[in-house]
């Protein structure tokens, strides 16, 4: 346990910042800025696709990939985000956010270059795909696809589950009826493979979204005279200004940059490369269109969502956050002002949707990683391990089960972005065009 949490200390606040800042740099620089430069241009192409007829398959892969990227880290992530590292944490977090959009756009652009089709008709691609063919690495492939499994069974699946039946909790249903009816719901969508995934995904994300944003809507209406001062604070505190005086504070610039780049990235999931395993099975070749979406759904993910819960936090009347003990009850605290007694069931609903959303979303990362490891036949021996774990995550497990997936979550973003540094040259002109 104790070596677990050198581990973790050691990847997750040293190793991958840097790893992830220094693939950003050499991306953004043979990208020129894309797709952060025309970043107006992504948006229109995709949020303005969404209402228009056509492209059925890619608003399926959207949602898919979005349920997958949103997560409880939405909520309790970001709440945790401004109570460590003050409103400025929000500031940094867009800045995650832009940097984390050239990540997955240039991920998936080598996940669609290097896609090949195996004697099965199978698409092979991807993060799978660019590591096998593009760097000709079979052990970076190898460890890469072993520890995305584990991570899908583990942190998108386990992980998830026990969210739902600690939250569920709360109203009185017990672990063991939450895990079977967890279990049962997920075997009923994942059984009907991936179109089923998508379809189901194509209709809950937009729901939960719009479900959560409303909320958010109301209580931002509510406190609406807040906003401006709130606003001010996030600025202010982003580069060490103090409140009294104009005075600067280099450490805490350094500690409001520190967790808001962290936490933001963790949010995205960006440069883990579970997005490009997402967007392999798109009926298009256009490499750069599957960039365009994927950056789209890291804004959705953190510049809207996580945007919506710190301002939620920042403009709550008698504001506690930097001296609140538990994330959980400062969300509960700053929904409880605007819909009372409503806030548990509003908190609780968008918690177990959010968790369960994950779980469907994460399952295509699993299966694509097994496929490739044991071969097509093994993935419904890896669909009957996802719905028994399901079930076991709901009952509670070690800590020492959710250290070990957290380290495998953070190892297998490395082999990803050594594969992008080293395929960075090849990105094209056309690449730079949107």
């Amino acid at each position: 346990m104790k070596w677990l949490t050198i581990c973790n200390t050691l990847l997750w606040q040293w190793i991958l910042p840097i790893f992830l800042l220094l693939t950003v740099l050499i991306c953004g620089i043979r990208l020129r800025g894309v797709p952060v430069r025309g970043l107006h241009r992504v948006l229109r192409d995709t949020y303005g696709a969404i209402f228009r007829r056509g492209c059925a398959k890619q608003k399926r892969i959207f949602a898919s990939a979005l349920a997958a990227t949103m997560g409880t880290g939405n909520l309790v992530g970001t709440a945790l985000a401004v109570m460590t590292g003050g409103a400025g944490a929000l500031f940094w977090m867009w800045i995650s956010a832009l940097l984390g959009m050239i990540l997955v756009y240039a991920e998936n652009i080598l996940g669609i270059r290097y896609r090949k089709t195996d004697a099965n008709r199978t698409a092979v691609g991807g993060t799978i795909g660019y590591l096998r063919f593009g760097t000709g690495n079979r052990f970076a492939v190898g460890i890469f696809a072993v520890l995305c499994t584990i991570s899908a069974l583990g942190m998108g699946n386990m992980a998830q589950s026990s969210t739902i039946s600690r939250t569920l909790s709360h109203f009185g249903i017990s672990a063991p009826i939450c895990g079977l009816l967890t279990a049962g719901i997920l075997m009923l969508i994942l059984r009907g493979g991936t179109k089923q995934i998508e379809n189901v995904s194509i209709w809950l994300m937009p729901l939960l979204c719009g479900f959560y944003l409303l909320g958010c809507a109301v209580l931002l209406i509510r406190n609406a005279e807040m906003l401006p001062s709130a606003i001010q604070r996030i600025f202010r505190e982003a580069f060490g200004l103090r409140a009294v005086g104009g005075g600067f504070c280099a450490s805490a610039l350094l500690h409001s940059m520190s967790i808001g780049l962290r936490r933001g990235i963790f949010s995205n999931e960006a440069g883990l490369g579970s997005s490009a395993l997402l967007h392999m099975d798109a009926d298009s070749d256009d490499a750069v269109m599957q960039g365009k979406w994927a950056a789209a759904e890291v804004f959705a993910d953190t510049v809207i969502c996580c945007t919506a819960t710190a301002l939620v936090i920042l403009t709550a009347p008698y504001p506690i956050y930097l001296n609140a003990g538990d994330a959980s009850g400062l969300l509960m605290y700053a929904f409880s002002d605007g819909l009372g007694n409503y806030a548990g069931g509003f908190l609780a609903v968008c918690m177990v949707l959010l968790a369960f959303a994950t779980m469907i979303g994460w399952f295509p990362c699993g299966a694509a990683c097994i496929r490739y490891l044991c071969g097509s036949g093994a993935v419904t021996g890896y669909l009957a391990m996802y719905i028994l774990l399901c079930f076991a995550g709901a009952l509670g497990s070690p800590d020492w089960i959710w250290q070990f997936c957290d380290c495998c979550n953070g190892l297998m973003a490395l082999p990803n972005l050594w594969g992008m540094c080293r395929l960075s040259r090849t990105f094209s002109k056309s690449d730079r065009t949107i």
